[in-house]
């Protein structure tokens, strides 16, 4: 009993002391990352922001990610990008949308930062589009790329073998000159898939 009531008065002073002890704001502890939700990321010491588009946030981080080429995200609060589809790309980090390949490209893979310009005896009318057209018989596709239209083989030079790559010529050819070779509007043509560009 000679020491019970020291320790009991020792004892109550450590209690009062841990009560006494700052208390974290919000229930946050000190030091800890961004208690922010996923989508979202901290904006200041007190409050969330939804992440913004073209980027991506988990919720653990004070800035947010911006989307790699080949990617995009066109929403708010996203917590993943989105891969280009066939062609359309994106060169720029933190894109919000894709860029159709312009008409003279293509691009048969997903998620890339650039589009295949069309070369000799191959060509394409279209934008957004992930094959190539093969030049017809006749008619030839003359640029070293980005070829939009083929030119239709006259005067001293009538002749062109399809898709060869060595464009109109005077010596005969054993196909027969197509009246046309335009593209349909839905995009039908005769096509060269890019396997087949690199076989040939």
């Amino acid at each position: 009993m000679f020491f019970a009531s020291p320790f009991v008065s020792a004892a109550l002073m450590m209690l009062g002391s841990v009560t006494a002890l700052p208390q974290p704001e919000n229930g946050a502890l000190m030091g800890r990352q961004s208690d922010c939700p996923s989508g979202s990321y901290r904006y200041n010491s007190t409050s969330c922001a939804g992440c913004p588009a073209g980027y991506t946030c988990n919720g653990g981080s004070d800035t947010p990610q911006s989307c790699d080429t080949g990617m995009y995200q066109p929403n708010m609060g996203s917590t993943s990008c989105i891969q280009t589809q066939p062609g359309f790309f994106t060169n720029q980090r933190g894109s919000v949308t894709p860029s159709p390949c312009p008409a003279g490209s293509y691009q048969p893979y997903v998620q890339q930062a650039f589009c295949y310009g069309a070369p000799k005896g191959r060509f394409q009318q279209q934008s957004g589009r992930s094959f190539l057209c093969a030049t017809c018989c006749g008619w030839a596709a003359t640029l070293d790329n980005n070829n939009v239209n083929p030119v239709n083989c006259t005067g001293s030079k009538p002749n062109a073998w399809p898709n060869s790559g060595d464009g109109c010529i005077s010596s005969q050819t054993s196909c027969v000159h197509a009246a046309t070779c335009a593209q349909a509007a839905d995009g039908t043509c005769r096509k060269f898939s890019f396997p087949s560009l690199l076989a040939t």
